[in-house]
């Protein structure tokens, strides 16, 4: 009996810390301000209150220009620092930038090699509050760079968003990438008609079934009937 009893204690010295995740629990120790409200009353009660502040999430893309960035446009439109776009796949359009409110400063960073980009991603994070968000493309991160940022990212309590799944082009719907990764959150988006999402993974709770995100009133309407012709 002294064996599992000695197990057990260990098991709950190490929940005690906080080294073990449990699915399905409440962020006890979390208050509001620990989060930044991503503008979706169902995201955020899905994500325990939010974009979780100091997290790399990963958004898992079935097709570029789908909406992913209008479900980001709440939590840009917070930021009073510059945001930082790493390797977006096409130029920012700045008529575009201003009908959608983001007359902030935008910084774009273009770096076709993984690791240079990642200590670009890097240096911008140790910043010290100079840079506010940071949106990258980067589809092939192995999973120690992403502990890597993550680690980074908490340290400076810098929000970030890694764009991955579908190249541009790709038709076929992205597979999710299930192999482990240190995202605090991990979003695969897609379009059925309607926007979905389907949450893989997250801090506080199991993966979720998809649901719907009502982006397109974010969107002009040409871009609105293009969309739901594509999905």
């Amino acid at each position: 009996m002294a064996q599992p009893l000695q197990k057990l204690q260990n098991l709950q010295e190490l929940v005690s810390k906080g080294w073990v995740w449990q699915g399905q629990q409440a962020p006890l120790h979390k208050q509001a301000s620990d989060f930044i409200d991503s503008g979706w009353p169902e995201l955020n009660e899905a994500l325990g209150g939010g974009w979780l502040r100091g997290s790399v999430n990963e958004l898992q893309i079935e097709r570029p220009f789908s909406g992913e960035l209008a479900l980001l446009l709440p939590v840009l439109r917070q930021q009073r620092q510059p945001v930082v776009w790493l390797n977006p796949p096409a130029e920012l359009y700045a008529p575009g930038l201003q009908h959608q409110q983001l007359t902030g400063t935008q910084l774009l960073i273009r770096e076709s090699d993984t690791l240079r980009a990642v200590w670009a991603l890097e240096q911008c994070l140790q910043a010290g509050g100079q840079v506010g968000l940071i949106i990258a493309w980067l589809p092939d991160l192995s999973a120690p760079l992403v502990r890597r940022l993550q680690q980074c990212a908490e340290r400076h309590q810098q929000l970030v968003f890694i764009m991955a799944g579908a190249m541009a082009g790709t038709m076929a719907r992205a597979q999710p990438q299930i192999e482990a990764r240190a995202y605090v959150n991990r979003l695969q988006v897609w379009r059925d008609g309607d926007f979905q999402i389907r949450i893989l993974k997250r801090r506080y709770g199991w993966p979720l079934p998809p649901f719907p995100c009502a982006i397109d009133q974010y969107l002009p309407t040409r871009r609105r009937s293009q969309a739901k012709v594509l999905a």
